[in-house]
């Protein structure tokens, strides 16, 4: 074997030794996808663990006692889901993991009804897009109907549940 020859099989030894000796030191998709995993389910475990706490506070009136109740079960499913590997949308899991404040103040307030209101905008344009086709057309009547309940009860300071105001903010998607 001549100089040359020798030289390319060294060069190329040492960068195979090298490429799998980096690959065995980076981090691989599984290990960042189980610490994401991780985070997730303790920021879940968090979460639940604030819903209880609140659902057992003497101060919460019983409508958001009960709200925070199935606020921390639908946090457990959830994480039951993700630690036996089943399919969990992002929208979930953020819907697990939202703890809605005890009070809202005047400006909170008066933006989930502006939000509220927009959903609404939104459901009358559903309205008149679907209105070919009236199973539709009537789901977003429903809709709007659930936004404006939600925008009365708290234009006059009434007790509404996060349930009742997720349901409002809801618009029916269709294809």
């Amino acid at each position: 074997m001549n100089k040359s020859t020798s030289l390319v099989i060294r060069i190329i030894a040492v960068n195979l030794i090298l490429a799998l000796s980096l690959s065995a030191c980076a981090p691989t998709e599984s290990n960042i996808s189980n610490a994401q995993g991780e985070r997730t389910l303790e920021r879940l475990q968090a979460a639940r663990e604030i819903d209880l706490s609140n659902a057992r506070d003497p101060e919460v009136g019983p409508a958001e006692s009960g709200d925070y109740s199935l606020r921390a079960d639908r946090a457990a499913q959830v994480m039951d889901d993700l630690e036996h590997g089943q399919y969990v949308s992002e929208s979930q899991i953020d819907a697990a993991i939202f703890v809605p404040p005890k009070s809202l103040s005047s400006a909170q307030r008066a933006q989930l009804i502006n939000e509220l209101k927009y959903a609404g905008d939104l459901d009358d344009q559903g309205w008149w897009d679907w209105t070919r086709d009236p199973v539709i057309a009537q789901d977003f009547s429903v809709q709007k109907k659930k936004a404006n309940r939600a925008i009365r009860d708290l234009e006059t300071n009434q007790q509404v549940s996060w349930s009742e105001i997720d349901e409002g903010l809801t618009v029916p998607r269709y294809p």
